[in-house]
């Protein structure tokens, strides 16, 4: 066993194109030096936050399981006996309102089997309600082809309302739920311009104030209201905020939503996860995290369970704890665990000057762990799992685009693994992961890995 440390500079990336200049030498001034004397690449990341960061380290999966499940559920929703108590509770002559999660070409694809799934039973009009759920802004392109993907496609209902999954959960919802029950607000039939105005200001699609694009759904107390959802999120507010006003109960979700007493299915489990990589190889784990984040963290890297692993532990680095060098010392140094995590997260700023700040505070920790893994012949990797996209403040009169997504950095900082006979393959933060279980076990045999050895004619050329 190699013992290893992954510090993960979560929410820290690749600056991109469009980015507000952040990232330098002076700035970072260990983190530059690291890229330059080690080995350093850029990988790929379709993460945007650590949910789905975690996600895809752990099990591999770029989207919720719980889209495979409904992959093979498309022809088979009424073998489901909730599913047919769901549509046994639909009073005749109400409306049917579908609050769909677009996350993606399976969406609509999932949406059109569960709407065959009803219409061969009920003949309620239905209206369908877009929920956006996205940190990345690029994903706007996806969202304009999917919502005229539905308008052409799915022609037996009308699309109602577009709201992002943040603000269908605000504390104030006064204006989606005048919308929703009175249709008045604002209206967009063609989303083109609509969608234009929201990538011009920088607002992330899980942030979207609601629009309506039809008419006709204005909701009535008999109505049915349906969560088509993939993951789990607070919709408590909004549900209440109907009760009050109509007495209404009638609410189902997908899968488990806070606030819904009715999900149809259980949350799917993975047969991939960090811990059972870690079982293959007789090794441990110690993640060092936020408390908040803690319960999060654990349930991807078991698989998509809330269980207590024996190859996972945690420890808490709320406060400043990762700004005491001797107590993180010794817990690397002292832990009998093969693998230490280290979480740094950049997300909670909300200035440039914070992110500066907390940048400053980020390199400073990354120097002292370098120095002490080198001393004690520690294997160091130094990456993320996701980089922010975010608008912020410089001062009071101007707000800058700060883009870290898409890349991350890979740094390994090992005397075995040196620039001259070895070099960095492609490859993503999946990648990473099987990386660094081979790492602490060569004879893990788990998936492909980003450290390659480089070939005689290669090594000959770099001299």
């Amino acid at each position: 066993m190699k013992k290893t440390v992954l510090f993960l500079m979560n929410g820290f990336g690749i600056e991109q194109l469009d980015s507000y200049s952040i990232y330098n030498a002076k700035l970072m001034p260990n983190l530059d030096s690291y890229t330059k004397k080690y080995l350093f690449s850029q990988i790929a990341t379709s993460s945007y936050n650590l949910v789905s960061g975690y996600r895809v380290f752990s099990t591999g999966s770029k989207y919720p399981l719980s889209s495979s499940l409904l992959d093979s559920y498309i022809d088979k929703f009424e073998t489901n006996q909730n599913l047919n108590f769901y549509l046994n509770s639909i009073k005749l002559e109400s409306k049917i309102h579908l609050f769909l999660s677009l996350e993606n070409d399976k969406s609509v694809e999932h949406l059109k089997g569960f709407l065959k799934f009803i219409k061969a039973k009920k003949e309620n009009k239905i209206f369908l309600h877009l929920v956006l759920t996205s940190d990345n802004i690029d994903n706007y392109k996806d969202v304009e082809k999917l919502i005229s993907k539905i308008s052409y496609d799915i022609t037996d209902c009308k699309i109602g309302i577009v709201v992002g999954v943040n603000s269908l959960n605000a504390m104030n919802l006064v204006g989606l739920m005048n919308m929703f029950q009175n249709e008045v607000g604002e209206k967009w039939r063609e989303t083109t311009k609509k969608i234009s105005s929201l990538v011009s200001m920088k607002i992330l699609p899980k942030n979207v104030k609601e629009f309506y694009m039809n008419e006709g759904f204005k909701f009535d107390v008999n109505d049915s209201i349906f969560f088509f959802n993939y993951e789990f999120a607070d919709v408590t507010n909004f549900v209440n905020n109907i009760a009050k006003l109509t007495n209404h109960d009638n609410y189902f979700s997908m899968f488990p939503l806070k606030g819904i007493k009715y999900p149809m299915f259980a949350y799917p489990k993975s047969g991939i996860s960090m811990a059972n990589s870690l079982t293959k190889i007789n090794a441990k784990a110690l993640i060092l995290a936020n408390s908040a984040y803690i319960k999060t963290i654990n349930y991807y890297c078991c698989g998509l369970q809330n269980v207590v692993s024996p190859q996972i532990a945690f420890a808490k680095t709320d406060g400043d704890l990762l700004l005491n060098q001797e107590n993180v010392k010794a817990i690397i140094r002292d832990s009998d665990y093969d693998l230490i995590i280290i979480n740094f997260q950049i997300d909670d700023i909300k200035n440039v000057d914070e992110l500066n700040k907390k940048l400053i505070k980020l390199d400073g920790i990354l120097g002292y762990i370098h120095d002490f893994c080198l001393e004690n012949k520690i294997s160091l990797f130094i990456s993320s799992l996701y980089g922010i996209q975010k608008e912020m403040p410089v001062d009071n009169f101007t707000k800058a685009f700060v883009n870290f997504a898409g890349k991350v950095p890979f740094i390994v900082i090992d005397p075995v693994f040196n620039k001259t006979n070895f070099m960095l393959g492609l490859g993503d933060i999946y990648n990473l992961s099987h990386t660094i279980y081979t790492n602490i076990n060569n004879k893990y045999d788990g998936g492909e890995v980003l450290i390659k050895k480089k070939n005689p004619l290669l090594k000959a050329l770099k001299k």
